[in-house]
């Protein structure tokens, strides 16, 4: 699943103004022109919000999964106290005032989410990134309302000790907010699909599928 402006899709010329919406109609188109009668969303980071949403909205969600997720409206929205993010900031208002969609720059996604990335491999992951919505950011920033009890699926969050970006201890109170089953692991940062021993939780995942899952 590629959002729109996020490779291998097709660029967006207004990323700067995608909102939220259109992204969980990306989603849902997909599901509806697949036909998935059935599926498992799994969301990380701005993803996890996304997957919650869908989760929300479309009953054919079987099971929701998220990871380092950003976190819906009544969780209040944390950072690692030791975050450099004071040029991001500007480097976002800067971009506000241009109407330009904002990426971090390497050395920012250094210290944040490639901190946990081995060394010779963080100019390689950090390629794969691209530019993301300002006005999503703003979204999130106000908060977007979630209703877990329109959920029908089981839930997992999965936290990370060394994430910078979207802290262990928010992930727990994303869990408590959609009453769903919590796994925390020590030894990775914001990316751990992506980090050294990201089979222990591919593994962990697939196993809660497996339990939680009916068929």
């Amino acid at each position: 699943m590629n959002l729109r402006g996020h490779f291998p899709s097709d660029r967006e010329e207004a990323l700067a103004q995608v909102t939220l919406e259109d992204y969980l109609e990306d989603v849902e188109k997909v599901i509806r022109l697949l036909d998935i009668g059935n599926c498992a969303v799994i969301g990380h980071s701005l993803g996890g919000l996304i997957a919650q949403k869908t989760a929300e909205n479309i009953d054919s969600v079987q099971a929701l999964i998220t990871l380092a997720s950003a976190p819906p409206l009544g969780v209040a929205l944390e950072v690692n106290n030791d975050l450099p993010y004071s040029g991001t900031i500007m480097k976002t208002m800067w971009g506000m005032m241009n109407m330009r969609p904002v990426k971090p720059t390497f050395m920012m996604a250094e210290k944040t989410v490639l901190n946990n990335i081995d060394p010779g491999e963080q100019k390689t992951v950090f390629e794969m990134f691209v530019a993301e919505s300002l006005a999503v950011g703003y979204q999130v920033a106000q908060g977007v309302l979630v209703n877990p009890s329109r959920m029908t699926c089981p839930r997992l969050v999965i936290g990370c000790a060394k994430d910078m970006l979207a802290p262990a201890s928010m992930q727990k109170s994303i869990a408590d907010f959609l009453q769903a089953d919590y796994i925390e692991y020590q030894q990775f940062a914001h990316l751990p699909m992506l980090e050294k021993g990201w089979e222990k939780s591919a593994g962990d995942l697939t196993k809660w599928l497996r339990d939680r899952v009916e068929g």
